[in-house]
């Protein structure tokens, strides 16, 4: 038992030993070390690939002139063992140990290379300074576990002792006692000063990365704090809506007209939930403030007249009050600044309404706005209680109330000149005070000519925060939609404002209302609305998310979308923009401002959808006036050609019958006369009927023709035009139709034509089939050839189209081919597909065999 816990003991003490030699790190640590390892040995890999040629050279050459060659061999080889080093570091050799490429440099390449050296020089060598540089090197650029430390240092001495038993005896008679003891010493204080330096080293990357985790903790804090704001925004807001928007629907007298008490409760309720929506604006904009979020845009802006229509909203304010509320300022004055509006808006507003605030009935409050060398300033003065000299320095800190009179008749949340100084100095300008309790105060606020304009942190691009629900909502029973105007869908998830929303705009349209963003998603998709308003923060699909559907589903792309949402920056709007939205309404907001809005979209979707139609008809319009003006060029020009080809026709058939007299006793001549003759008729026929096309006129349609005779004809036609590669089948029964012989003629000519000039010179196929349905025969002509691409399908018919080469085709010939079948009572049908070839169909009347 004794001896097992001797045994249990000793391996305690090993564990612990292991420990404090090598303690754990922390994962970042480990990785941060191992960086720095691996940067280290490569810096000093070039540094030794220089330093160790000229010491060795430098060295050689002014005490051993005889041993420069060997010197500079060995100076070279541990160059050439330097770059495989820096190799196997590119190449991440020695990931797993970090530690070692440094220590091989050190230990290995850069002490045998000294002891070589010692070795060539003889017996006057003492040159043992490289070992020092190197001790040093260790000791501070070497932040490696310990024994990895001790094995490098140690080899230090053992290279030298090596080198003076390879020597000669001179070597060891010489110094070489002292010189070991120094190397050994030198080797014990590189240990102890590497512990030193690494130590300090591992604190200060500790401290780094606690820092980072530090920033991390506060960069998180932040985040949660906006989202905070984000959720308590949204939360109060949408009550808010349901306050001021009824209260505003009851001013108006929309629901009936009001009694004199009933209008006095319901403007107190308006005036105190507008005073409460305030509040919460000034909450979040110095939240906003706190974080450096507000983005300013500079625009110029002219705080004169800004200033004069500040001082006229506030009049009833101040009138109330029994105050008297002037204004000093040139409304033309040169007062132009380069600011945000709104900014300079709520800076003004909140030094005149704490002037008044702080006044005595009867008293005056002055604005004033004037400019000098340095820019242009704004003065707010009252003949209020005024702040005690103690208290001057501590109004501008937030939540700070200066109780300094019982006059006060209105309380506040001590945040309003907190916001004011910070709103200025985001301008780049300054602002002070000067006061005398029961006398009154000045409050100076002085902008630059050329604002120092801090932009602040970039917005943020993240979407609306999701609220969390703690409870379930009660349900409440939607009222039904009206049942006359354009539909209107209303997406929110606040079962209160949803019931009010389609209360209040069922008297202009017809409502749909969904509690649920996904169910309306898809029934809007099924069924589109007119007009679609939706809130943005919502459980599941939010309003962002849903405008982006909307916009991505065909059927809904261009119904307008109008989000609503309690978020005022730039960045939230943007991001509904871009999603898609058409509009933006912030909460709490006026029903009359939501109607006008839907009215304004939808009036512009019927004007676009006007627009669309009268778009369409006139293109319509143009379409078939083009066709119609090419229909008519082509009638005049085809016409034109076959009168002019009738004359030589005629002086060709005058000749071949002179000739056909000369050439009688010619043996087989008769043959080739007759194959001209026949070839002269068929011309003479097409002439004839491109002038009866050009004249829009055709001959008799009611032939019956036997395609077994009009088929083989044509092929005998096209033979001679027919590469020896290409075959032509037939598959040709007794089909019979009813059409213009030379029409019909004309008809699978080109047909065949075309097909023959689509297909493979070699290898090409052509087939011309035939087959009956009911009183209708349909006649093919199907090719292997190159096809045609989807694109030029719907034009292959238009008079002068064609995808062959210039002089090759006038692109005239499926334009004649469909005229000609139409004129039988007949359709032709194309399919084509690029690579596969082609079939096209012409469909008759049967005939009588």
């Amino acid at each position: 038992m004794g001896r097992g816990k001797r045994a249990s003991a000793l391996s305690s003490a090993v564990a612990a030993a292991r420990v404090a030699v090598a303690p754990r790190l922390d994962p970042r640590v480990t990785v941060e070390l191992a960086r720095t390892l691996t940067a280290r040995a490569t810096a000093s890999s070039w540094i030794a690939m220089v330093i160790i040629p000229f010491t060795i050279i430098a060295y050689d050459a002014a005490y051993s002139r005889k041993q420069l060659p060997q010197g500079v061999i060995a100076a070279a080889v541990a160059d050439a063992l330097i770059v495989l080093l820096l190799i196997g570091i590119r190449r991440q050799v020695f990931e797993r140990y970090p530690w070692l490429p440094f220590a091989l440099l050190a230990g290995v390449i850069a002490n045998f290379t000294e002891a070589a050296n010692l070795l060539l020089t003889g017996p006057n060598s003492e040159f043992v300074f490289p070992y020092y540089l190197i001790s040093f090197a260790i000791s501070v650029f070497f932040p490696a576990p310990l024994p990895a430390v001790i094995a490098t240092a140690g080899l230090l001495p053992l290279g030298y002792l090596a080198a003076a038993i390879a020597g000669n005896e001179s070597l060891r008679e010489q110094h070489f006692i002292s010189n070991l003891m120094l190397l050994i010493d030198s080797a014990l204080i590189t240990c102890i000063g590497n512990r030193v330096v690494t130590n300090l080293f591992l604190r200060e990357v500790k401290l780094r990365i606690d820092l980072e985790k530090a920033n991390e903790r506060l960069r998180e804090l932040d985040r949660l704090k906006s989202e905070f704001f984000a959720n308590v925004s949204h939360e109060l807001r949408t009550p808010l809506t349901l306050i001021l928007a009824p209260a505003s629907s009851l001013s108006r007298e929309s629901q009936g007209k009001l009694e004199p008490a009933q209008r006095a409760f319901v403007d107190t309720i308006h005036r105190n939930a507008t005073r409460l929506l305030q509040l919460i604006n000034d909450l979040l904009l110095l939240a906003k403030l706190e974080s450096g979020e507000p983005r300013i845009d500079p625009v110029p802006v002219n705080v004169g007249a800004s200033v004069l229509r500040i001082v006229q909203e506030a009049q009833a304010y101040a009138h109330s009050l029994e105050l008297q509320l002037e204004v000093d300022v040139e409304p033309d004055g040169p007062y132009v600044w380069s600011g945000d509006e709104r900014h300079l808006d709520r800076i003004v507003l909140n030094l005149v309404s704490n002037a008044c605030k702080f006044s005595r009935p009867g008293g005056l409050v002055r604005v004033g706005v004037g400019s000098d060398r340095e820019g242009i300033w704004v003065s707010v003065t009252d003949q209020g209680v005024g702040i005690s000299p103690q208290d001057i320095d501590r109004i501008f800190d937030r939540f700070v109330q200066v109780e300094s009179s019982a006059l006060r008749r209105s309380q506040g949340t001590g945040i309003g000149l907190s916001i004011v100084k910070q709103l200025v100095t985001l301008h780049g300008g300054r602002i002070a005070v000067q006061s005398e309790p029961d006398r009154g105060s000045t409050f100076l606020v002085h902008f630059p000519a050329a604002p120092r304009v801090a932009t602040g942190a970039a917005p943020s691009t993240s979407p609306e925060v999701h609220a969390v629900r703690l409870e379930p909502t009660a349900p409440v029973s939607l009222p039904p939609g009206g049942s006359s105007g354009p539909r209107v869908a209303v997406v929110e998830d606040n079962a209160d404002l949803l019931a009010y929303l389609t209360q209040e705009l069922r008297r202009w349209y017809r409502v749909v209302p969904f509690l649920d963003s996904s169910m309306a998603l898809e029934t809007m998709v099924a069924d589109p609305p007119d007009l679609i308003v939706s809130d943005i923060m919502m459980p599941g699909l939010d309003g962002i998310a849903l405008a982006r559907k909307v916009r991505a589903s065909p059927s809904t792309a261009e119904v307008p979308v109008l989000l609503l949402s309690a978020r005022e920056e730039l960045a939230a709007k943007l991001a509904g923009f871009q999603a898609g939205a058409d509009d933006y309404v912030h909460k709490p907001f006026d029903v009359q401002e939501l109607r006008a809005r839907i009215e304004l979209h939808l009036g512009l979707r019927a004007q676009a959808r006007q627009l669309r139609e009268a778009l369409d008809q006139l293109k319509k319009a143009q379409a078939s006036l083009v066709q119609s003006e090419k229909m008519v060029a082509l009638g005049r020009m085809i016409a034109g050609v076959a009168h002019e080809m009738n004359n030589p026709l005629h002086f060709l058939r005058g000749n071949l019958a002179l000739l056909r007299k000369r050439m009688v006793a010619i043996d087989g001549a008769a043959p080739l006369l007759t194959d001209i003759d026949q070839s002269l008729e068929r011309i003479t026929a097409v002439t004839r009927q491109l002038l009866l096309f050009g004249r829009k006129q055709s001959g008799d349609t009611s032939v019956s023709v036997k395609l077994s005779e009009v088929v083989p004809l044509v092929v005998k036609m096209v033979a001679p035009h027919t590469p020896k590669g290409v075959s032509i089948v037939q598959q040709i029964d007794g089909e019979v139709v009813r059409a213009n012989p030379q029409d019909l003629f004309q008809v699978i000519l080109n047909i065949i034509h075309n097909a023959v000039q689509a297909v493979n010179p070699q290898g090409g196929e052509v087939r011309i089939a035939a087959s009956r349905t009911g009183d209708r025969v349909e006649l093919s002509v199907i090719d292997n050839g190159c096809g045609i691409p989807k694109e030029n399908l719907s034009r292959i018919f238009d008079p002068f189209f064609t995808t062959k080469p210039p002089g090759s085709g006038t692109g005239l010939g499926l334009s004649i081919v469909q005229e000609l079948v139409a004129a039988q009572q007949g359709t032709v049908r194309v399919e084509s597909e690029p690579g596969r070839g082609t079939t096209v169909a012409v469909s008759l009347q049967a005939g009588n065999p």
